[in-house]
């Protein structure tokens, strides 16, 4: 990294750039910065990240199912909404509060649960949850952490706790019977975990990575058959679920209207719109897409949020006009993490954070309350 940086500065010395047009110096679209505060955006801190991270690690973290189509789509959609701004507005004072599933939040922009955290830094979760607290914002935390989430609670501020439902009924309550005794107010079962999506990258990881790397931190004192989703799993699990649970039941991965309403009928207290980071299924569709389609199953029924492609505080501020509570990220806090810890992180959520009340300001909305679906318009 340091003979990468040295051969840099001598490339800037030399007189062959003098002979170069200007425009082609001023790219900050590809500055690597050297410090977290150079961070301008969150793209800066992904190629950070790339320099410093092992091929296996970078892999794991870009890579969508197949062709990464579904991946590209997450992104694409964005561009096919535009925002209406509005002039004459006092925004001096902008408040992005909101309550959900009784608790009061700072901001709409939640951490996303993400395993194997340790691949990508040494304190992996750890640092991930002081950032989040430090920052004021939620994190979910994954079954497959490397630390148990006891551990990653107390270090952290507001947490809930992810689930992968299991075969073993054994199993499900011991993460429940955790989850619950840690303080979690929330649990997050991923309902798109019926198979193991086919990605290359993950399958690098798992091929250079360490035993230690992986997230297991939660089997601790478990001694009965572990499995990780069931393909077999209906909405009568859901239902198991709110018999044997004290914590809100929130489902992750829904996608369409007809699975919106069984979501509602089946007594899920919230959905979180997902494709899982485009990792699993190869669909072609992007999220924002099927946040239209399921806020019309769901209705004013239950709180509806949203991931995957989630990048810029645009993003957020749309995902927010068609209808979602809150957007969680997933991919950029990892670079961030990789790119520098903890502090990573924390540039991160700050920079959605301002980016988010950047625009807010220019659409002449002063709470998350203003920003309706009238503040869009289709793309042509």
């Amino acid at each position: 990294m340091a003979d990468r940086r040295y051969l840099l500065k001598l490339l800037l010395q030399s007189p062959l750039l003098a002979a170069l047009p200007t425009s082609l110096l001023a790219r900050p679209e590809l500055a690597i910065p050297e410090t977290v505060r150079q961070a301008l955006d969150v793209f800066q801190l992904k190629r950070v990240a790339q320099q410093k991270l092992s091929l296996a690690a970078w892999h794991f973290i870009v890579n969508g199912a197949d062709a990464g189509k579904t991946m590209a789509a997450n992104r694409a959609v964005f561009d096919e909404w535009e925002i209406r701004v509005r002039r004459m507005v006092d925004v001096s004072s902008l408040d992005t509060f909101l309550e959900l599933f009784g608790q009061q939040l700072t901001s709409p922009v939640i951490l996303a649960p993400i395993g194997a955290q340790r691949s990508v830094h040494d304190e992996g979760e750890l640092a991930t949850a002081r950032a989040a607290k430090k920052k004021k914002h939620v994190m979910i935390c994954s079954m497959m952490t490397h630390y148990g989430y006891p551990e990653i609670a107390s270090v952290g501020g507001q947490t809930w706790f992810q689930l992968y439902g299991s075969a073993f009924e054994s199993q499900n309550r011991h993460m429940l019977e955790m989850a619950e005794a840690a303080g979690s107010p929330v649990v997050v079962l991923t309902v798109d975990a019926v198979g193991r999506g086919n990605r290359e990258g993950e399958r690098w990881f798992r091929r250079e990575s360490t035993a230690d790397q992986f997230g297991l931190g939660n089997y601790e004192g478990y001694k009965g058959k572990r499995g990780v989703g069931d393909s077999a799993m209906t909405w009568g699990f859901v239902e198991w679920l709110k018999k044997n649970t004290s914590m809100k039941v929130v489902l992750k991965g829904i996608v369409t209207k007809e699975d919106a309403k069984l979501s509602v009928k089946s007594g899920a207290d919230g959905v979180i719109v997902s494709n899982h980071g485009g990792r699993q299924e190869e669909s072609n569709r992007g999220t924002l897409d099927s946040l239209v389609e399921v806020m019309e199953g769901a209705g004013d029924d239950i709180p509806v949020l949203m991931d995957s492609g989630v990048r810029r505080g645009t993003d957020t501020y749309k995902a927010l006009a068609l209808g979602a509570k809150a957007v969680c990220i997933g991919r950029p806090y990892l670079w961030g993490l990789g790119a520098f810890g903890q502090e990573g992180v924390e540039r991160v959520l700050k920079i959605e954070q301002d980016e988010l009340k950047t625009i807010m300001r220019f659409a002449g909305a002063t709470s998350l309350g203003q920003i309706r679906r009238g503040s869009l318009v289709r793309a042509d």
